[in-house]
């Protein structure tokens, strides 16, 4: 996109920059109208959006180069790159190419199961046998496989089954004659031992069955707009809000990770879109869910007096029934509109692909129209465009209509593609920027870990942001760096709980971003301007806190001093605060000398007396002092560090 913001001529960079949201029909007009003439415009659209350049499109050639790869890797033994070859493989296959008379897709599965067995990765193997056989159940190999598979499972019965098919199937004497002696083993081994029944684990994370039973109210106050208040008291733990995604889009560094569906971790074992190479999916409901193009199976050869199909149609049709997900008439398919090998979804920013989806949600549910106030529905959230710099407001009309296009060329049909509906895309990215919430796996790392954890040994927990979404009542919580809420997902389901006792009538709130503790309110202030456009007033940064005083301060150079020295930036920062300070004891020159066990209220109360009034503000307790003692420290030879805050704070306690 720099390119074509460099193309725009400085007059119009000048009437988007001052625009207002009243503004945007006629600055998306002007620009549009710039942009359809403009050739280099036009050829960006094709090389996103046309059919002709496919850069996501199925390439049997690719396949077949990546199949042979994978197969040098399985005969050195590299199992973890042959598995990895075989899934690149599976990404990029044609589902109707063949290779060597044999279904390409339908080969890559075997390949991939047998890595899988060798990788004692039963499960997935067998997952792998059944697609296979989904796709073409007449492949002798693949029931042999899962023969195979079914008796390291010991499931004797299915696999007695899956070899007497495999048997049928084969059309080599030598290969009949092998599956035969198996066969007898088998049969042998059946009849010493019991069945054993083997439960298989769902790919997709069941959510809670907890119902929401606390009543909430959405409600405007004069400082916040819209939020959320509860009606009764709710206890500490209780879930207080479920809700699924109005949109939803997997983030980019996670493509190759996540499923893109439900956004839980990849098994070995993840399948392809059936049409286009973009997205990985955990499994076949999930790939379902989505969308995209539906491939049919095809249906077994029957060989002439073919008993053994006769006497295991049922069994044969269990196995090979497409399972496939597909929802109800009304389910939208968030995929659908991206499954034409285009690759403008994996080129443009999460959020603008988000916007996407939302357009086509949108229409679908309403209706194709050329009305544009009702091309985005009834979709109400805020957004902060007036306060966004002039640089992102000229990005976000410069996405809006390559979206707009690129969804013209790739949905199929006639998108009102004008001023007005381009200045609803404008608002509606500037919405998602402001409204998306992020949702997070936990990534663990271990350092120094073996079979048995050592006492020096480390582990960190990180969040992951695997994906951006649209909740459309989750988005009405309000924010505090003191939240009396959290939010965590199962799946793609938003769950919000409370985290301590929550009176009738008192917000709901959750933290958008740093918590208190976390970080000092001058660099949480800073954050929630720049990312939401809002002076941040809770009370977590409007009265006194401990973490504020001394996350990023200095230690008292006395070692035996459990004092703190504060820079300049910070106590301008705590100075906004005068008004909210606690009532504190009289203070006199012999306040540094209190003794002081934990830091308490009084205490804090006490250092902003000292530090922010007027009068004591160029003092000996004034920045660069020891709060305790008054030691001086040279600040500009010295670094606050949070480690320093640590130990300051472990002192205290």
């Amino acid at each position: 996109m720099e390119k074509l913001k460099s193309l725009v001529p400085n007059n119009l960079k000048q009437m988007v920059a001052h625009s207002t949201p009243d503004d945007l029909p006629l600055t998306s007009s002007s620009l549009l109208d710039f942009f359809l003439n403009l050739q280099q415009f036009h050829q960006i659209v094709r090389d996103l959006a046309g059919q002709e350049s496919g850069l996501c499109a199925k390439n049997i050639d690719s396949a077949l180069e990546l199949k042979q790869k994978g197969n040098q890797y399985y005969l050195s033994g590299d199992y973890i790159h042959a598995l990895s070859c075989y899934t690149k493989a599976l990404r990029v296959a044609p589902m109707d190419a063949n290779d060597k008379d044999r279904n390409l897709v339908a080969t890559l599965y075997v390949n991939r199961a047998s890595v899988s067995q060798k990788r004692d990765h039963l499960v997935e193997c067998l997952r792998d046998c059944n697609r296979a056989v989904q796709i073409c159940p007449s492949y002798a190999k693949a029931w042999y496989r899962r023969g195979k598979v079914n008796v390291s499972l010991e499931n004797h019965d299915d696999a007695v089954h899956d070899l007497t098919i495999a048997k049928n199937r084969e059309s080599s004497l030598a290969g009949k004659k092998q599956i035969e002696s198996e066969l007898k083993i088998i049969l042998d081994q059946s009849n010493r031992t019991s069945n054993k029944v083997v439960q298989h684990t769902k790919n997709n994370l069941r959510v809670s069955e907890e119902s929401v039973q606390v009543q909430l109210q959405c409600v405007t106050t004069p400082d916040k707009g819209r939020g959320i208040t509860s009606q009764y008291d709710i206890p500490e733990g209780s879930l207080v809000h479920s809700e699924e995604p109005y949109a939803v889009t997997i983030s980019k560094h996670c493509r190759e990770t996540h499923c893109h569906y439900c956004l839980n971790e990849l098994p070995a074992d993840a399948i392809p879109c059936t049409s286009c190479s973009i997205p990985l999916y955990c499994s076949h409901r999930c790939r379902g869910q989505a969308g995209g193009q539906v491939f049919k199976n095809c249906p077994m050869e029957r060989n002439i007096n073919d008993s053994v199909f006769d006497n295991l149609e049922e069994y044969i049709s269990q196995i090979t029934l497409d399972n496939d997900f597909y929802p109800e008439d009304e389910h939208i398919f968030e995929h659908k509109h991206e499954c034409k090998g285009v690759h403008w979804p994996v080129i443009l920013p999460s959020d603008v692909v988000l916007a996407g989806r939302v357009v086509v949600k949108s229409v679908q549910k309403n209706g194709v129209s050329t009305d544009v106030p009702n091309l985005l529905g009834k979709l109400e959230l805020s957004h902060n465009y007036s306060q966004v710099s002039p640089e992102s407001k000229l990005e976000s009309h410069i996405y809006a209509i390559v979206l707009l296009y690129c969804l013209q060329h790739s949905y199929g049909f006639e998108l009102p593609i004008n001023g007005a509906s381009v200045s609803q895309v404008v608002i509606l990215i500037s919405q998602i920027r402001v409204n998306s919430l992020a949702i997070v796996r936990m990534n663990s790392n271990n350092y120094g870990l073996s079979d048995h954890v050592s006492s020096g040994s480390t582990c960190t927990v990180e969040q992951v942001r695997v994906g951006l979404a649209i909740y459309t009542a989750g988005s009405l919580f309000n924010h505090s760096c003191l939240p009396n809420i959290h939010a965590y997902f199962l799946s793609r389901t938003l769950m919000i709980r409370t985290t301590e006792f929550v009176p009738s009538g008192y917000s709901l709130e959750l933290s958008y971003g740093p918590q208190v503790g976390q970080w000092d309110c001058k660099d949480r202030l800073k954050f929630l301007e720049d990312e939401y456009s809002f002076r941040c007033q809770c009370s977590g940064c409007s009265e006194l806190n401990t973490s504020d005083l001394v996350i990023n301060a200095f230690c008292c150079v006395d070692p035996n001093c459990p004092g703190v020295v504060l820079d300049n930036s910070l106590l301008n920062c705590e100075k906004q605060k005068r008004k909210h300070l606690p009532a504190v004891p009289q203070c006199s020159s012999s306040a540094p000398h209190l003794q002081v066990g934990k830091l308490s209220s009084d205490y804090v109360g006490l250092v902003a007396y000292l530090l922010l009034e007027e009068n004591n503000r160029t003092s000996r307790y004034g920045p660069g002092y020891c709060l305790k003692c008054g030691s001086d420290r040279d600040l500009e030879s010295s670094y606050a560090t949070v480690d320093e805050a640590w130990i300051y704070i472990r002192r205290m306690q």
